[in-house]
């Protein structure tokens, strides 16, 4: 079997030539989640292009409906949807009763305007996040060999649709990469719509010839799985900042149930805009997913040029932009106020700002923890002729001329204090 390629994952009716992250356009970052097996959002004002996106990636990369030969279910969401009874089970008249169909072997699970459904029937779409569904008391594994997407489509709008329904949190947790299409940042460019506009006039979403590849892009996703084994010093530093850093609270330890109420009138947050009152942790979910994707990014890179090279730091960082944005992590009352409710671009900001405290303390994080590797505890340095050191290392007349640096605290607005817990835990584990 042959690898998968940069040329086999390029969709044939959607363009978006607008850069997204190193050598990546926007329609590659939205590609990428197919190989990651990540559940996947899209959204934006109707005509945008999510739902051409998603008909490419259903049929020319997984050959279309499971009916006609391919590896998909399509689903179009209605108030009165009953995925459960409609979709994966079927009555034998003759032993009457229900019964599993084939369509829990489908791939990728296409769902088209998620929000036409209230909440409590948009639940019903968990088991296509999770990849399994209930049949009698039993766990039914969607997919093949650990492989299953969930590709979602839904009209968020400014109350302009009034046949939608909000999403709850849980809901939106199983959606792990989601792209904004109101957002300018992943709109085609110019150039894109001169293209499109050279088509042949129809409104309708362009139906692909179906293709599947999709035995290439499980072996790739298994490639990808495997390479978050091992995420490297950079991305363990980064996900750690983002899961303990971001539940830090400067005055009360941990943020909890109350934030960001607690942040108003804080002495720490005299302007209203500390960045820790702006957003709080991710779950362990959207963290996996953050790693998850960066690799995924990173490999789709590598398939369109092997030369280019990434940084890890800011790999992790856009993951997170993109698995993180819609998982009510922000404070409502700024994005409200401030952002007008414009998710990804509050999300933007924010994480730039996160990734600029983090550079703060790269190089003092990094060395820590490849020290720890080596056996060696260093909390506290010094820094002389731009290069940093040991400070408890150094003899009582150096000590003198030099002042100690101890960045591991968490009396800062995004702790740092996890860093001395993970040299212990490192530091143990090697005994």
């Amino acid at each position: 079997m042959s690898a998968l390629t940069y040329d086999n994952l390029k969709l044939p009716n959607y363009i978006n030539t607008r850069p997204f992250f190193a050598n990546l356009t926007v329609s590659d970052g939205i590609v990428a989640a197919v190989p990651a097996g990540l559940s996947l959002l899209l959204v934006g004002d109707t005509g945008c292009g999510k739902t051409q996106a998603a008909s490419d990636i259903y049929f020319h990369l997984f050959g279309g409906n499971i009916a006609d030969g391919g590896q998909g279910i399509l689903i179009r969401v209605n108030p009165e949807i009953d995925i459960y009874n409609e979709i994966f089970t079927q009555i034998n008249t003759g032993a009457g009763r229900r019964e599993l169909t084939e369509n829990i072997k489908a791939l990728i699970y296409r769902v088209e305007e998620l929000n036409r459904a209230p909440p409590v029937a948009q639940n019903q779409s968990f088991g296509l996040g999770d990849g399994d569904m209930d049949y009698k008391g039993k766990s039914i594994s969607l997919g093949r060999e650990g492989y299953h997407q969930l590709v979602a489509t839904a009209n968020l709008g400014n109350g302009e649709f009034g046949g939608t329904f909000r999403t709850d949190k849980a809901m939106y947790n199983r959606l792990h990469v989601a792209f904004d299409f109101d957002y300018p940042q992943y709109k085609p460019t110019a150039e894109d719509r001169f293209e499109i506009d050279k088509r042949n006039a129809d409104p309708n979403v362009k139906k692909a010839s179906p293709k599947d590849i999709s035995e290439l892009i499980i072996a790739a996703h298994k490639e990808i799985i495997q390479r978050t084994a091992d995420k490297g010093i950079e991305a363990t530093a980064v996900m750690h900042y983002l899961s303990f850093g971001l539940e830090n609270c400067w005055e009360y330890e941990q943020k909890d149930k109350s934030w960001p109420r607690k942040c108003q009138g804080c002495g720490h947050n005299s302007n209203d805009n500390a960045l820790c009152s702006l957003i709080r942790e991710p779950s362990t979910r959207t963290l996996q997913s953050t790693a998850l994707y960066a690799a995924a990014l990173e490999h789709v890179a590598k398939l369109k040029d092997p030369t280019v090279s990434l940084d890890p730091v800011e790999l992790m960082f856009k993951s997170f932009e993109m698995t993180g944005a819609y998982q009510f992590l922000l404070n409502s009352g700024v994005l409200k106020q401030k952002y007008e409710d414009d998710v990804p671009a509050m999300m933007h900001a924010v994480v730039e700002e996160l990734k600029k405290d983090f550079r703060e303390n790269e190089e003092y994080i990094l060395t820590a923890m490849e020290q720890a590797q080596k056996g060696m505890r260093i909390v506290s340095f010094f820094k002389k002729d731009g290069q940093i050191g040991d400070y408890d290392s150094l003899n009582n007349t150096a000590k003198k001329s030099l002042s100690p640096i101890e960045p591991f605290t968490d009396k800062r607005l995004i702790g740092t204090g996890w860093v001395t817990k993970y040299l212990d835990f490192e530091l143990k584990r090697g005994n």
